[in-house]
């Protein structure tokens, strides 16, 4: 379980995030929503420890978080293969474990259509959803306790993208792992989470399970982002 008590965040006089309370169990599916500056990706990193609040208290209880990011291109080491990138989290795990995260590899780059051969390319030879898919089998084959999206569709085509959601959806049901999705897309969280969060000035302004999302109670902000969809 994750628990985030009383999270505030501010970046020199602006206030990034206030008052978060929230309570996520390590194998749900959750999907986070919001405009650009609502303050959805500051929340995730504080969750992967790459940022620190100012206020508050957030317990991961023990749990790996691992990322995937938006921007793939900088994710990946333009000196190296996509092989060597893959290999590389690989060092950390033991010679029996490691065996099992290839076939891991190797099964999820079939289940996304990506050649054999493109391991050894590098990342300025593969097309921005190639790679993209590639930013998610590096994380996949590790199968963290919780896994965070954040806008991984954004490089994507329409065709693409639903592939990517069958494979979170797969991905899910093997492992019963948890999944933390942020978009500004409700329409594409619609498709497969648990529960939504909606952000807003830098606050949570609603937080429901999927089946409720056309609820008359629902916040005015969150019936704001369904009209635009």
């Amino acid at each position: 379980m994750i628990e985030l008590k009383e999270i505030h965040f501010n970046y020199k006089h602006t206030t990034i995030l206030r008052d978060i309370n929230l309570t996520i169990d390590s194998n749900e599916i959750i999907g986070i929503v919001g405009e650009s500056g609502s303050g959805k990706t500051t929340l995730v990193r504080m969750m992967l420890g790459l940022l620190h609040p100012k206020h508050g208290k957030i317990y991961t209880n023990g749990l790996q978080l691992l990322p995937i990011f938006q921007h793939a291109y900088d994710s990946f080491n333009p000196k190296y293969t996509i092989q060597k990138s893959l290999e590389e989290p690989m060092q950390y795990y033991q010679y029996g474990k490691l065996a099992v995260v290839r076939d891991r590899a190797k099964s999820l780059m079939q289940h996304m259509h990506l050649e054999v051969k493109l391991l050894e390319r590098y990342p300025d030879e593969l097309s921005g959803g190639q790679l993209q898919r590639f930013n998610m089998i590096r994380t996949l084959m590790l199968q963290p306790d919780v896994l965070i999206c954040d806008e991984i569709t954004a490089s994507l085509d329409v065709i693409a993208e639903q592939r990517m959601i069958e494979l979170l959806k797969d991905y899910h049901t093997k492992t019963n792992k948890g999944m933390i999705v942020i978009s500004h897309d409700i329409a594409f969280l619609n498709q497969f989470v648990e529960r939504i969060i909606v952000m807003n000035d830098a606050a949570v302004v609603d937080d429901f399970k999927r089946e409720a999302l056309f609820d008359e109670q629902r916040h005015h902000y969150t019936k704001q982002l369904l009209s635009i969809y």
